[in-house]
């Protein structure tokens, strides 16, 4: 069993400093859940061509802050969560950040996440192809719910 799917594992929950918790050198692959163990993402990082250089940190820092530009994991959370409670409440007061800050605070109030560091001068290949297959339904889970491959373009 593939670490990051494996739910005997304990999840980490995004309020949690990801650098108490990813290393800062290697390739990763991970997986997001909810609260009620829903298979909702599956993302890689630490994927730099020179291997000294692979680090996974920042991508799983950018998660945990909420930030919707240049992160395609909270505009999905943002997409598919966030808005339709703002549609469903009728609230929203425009404000600068507000929709980064609603965003960051569901992410660290619903969402963990389990990894797999993969290591050798191959990590980088090794976690785009079980990214793949796992987007695919690999493993004996069912795609992601935000980012699987029915989802794709």
């Amino acid at each position: 069993m593939i670490a990051c799917l494996d739910l005997s594992q304990p999840s980490i929950s995004f309020s949690e400093n990801v650098r108490n918790h990813i290393p800062n050198k290697g390739s990763l692959i991970y997986t997001v859940w909810d609260k009620d163990d829903s298979f909702l993402y599956v993302g890689i990082a630490g994927l730099q061509r020179d291997l000294a250089r692979r680090s996974p940190l920042s991508r799983m820092i950018s998660h945990a802050s909420g930030v919707r530009s240049g992160d395609q994991f909270c505009v999905y959370i943002h997409d598919f969560y966030v808005v339709p409670k703002l549609v469903e409440t009728g609230v929203y007061e425009p404000s600068k950040g507000l929709l980064d800050k609603l965003t960051k605070a569901y992410i660290h109030e619903n969402l963990f996440y389990r990894f797999q560091v993969i290591e050798g001068s191959d990590s980088d290949r090794k976690v785009r192809d079980m990214e793949n297959e796992i987007k695919h339904g690999a493993y004996g889970f069912p795609a992601p719910v935000l980012n699987g491959a029915d989802r794709e373009r």
